[in-house]
């Protein structure tokens, strides 16, 4: 195999160590100084919907503004995020607990 390919090869190999599969894709997820590796896609869900959550319990007018399909430019974004999570959430703790459920 010629040393152009094998370079090829050895870039996505490191891409491949450097990303995480989600939803059929890889993808950069961030890393906390102390872990060893970035963050799961559901601790990533899970920090996303805790900031939300606790928006809408400890400061529930500046939630409602946000919220306000008619005056707020977040209202839209923040829609389509708790759509998306409805649809993602299901199969991804699904396969978390398919992974742990494996360890030895």
């Amino acid at each position: 195999m010629p040393s152009g390919a094998d370079s090829a090869e050895q870039r996505r190999a490191r891409l491949r160590a450097m990303t995480r599969g989600y939803a059929g894709h890889r993808y950069f997820f961030p890393a906390t100084a102390g872990l060893p590796r970035d963050l799961h896609p559901l601790m990533a869900w899970w920090v996303v919907l805790y900031v939300l959550s606790m928006l809408a319990r400890y400061q529930p007018a500046q939630w409602a503004k946000h919220i306000d399909i008619d005056g707020s430019r977040h209202a839209v974004p923040i829609e389509k995020i708790l759509e998306r999570a409805l649809e993602q959430l299901p199969t991804l703790i699904a396969d978390a607990i398919e992974e742990v459920a494996v360890w030895p």
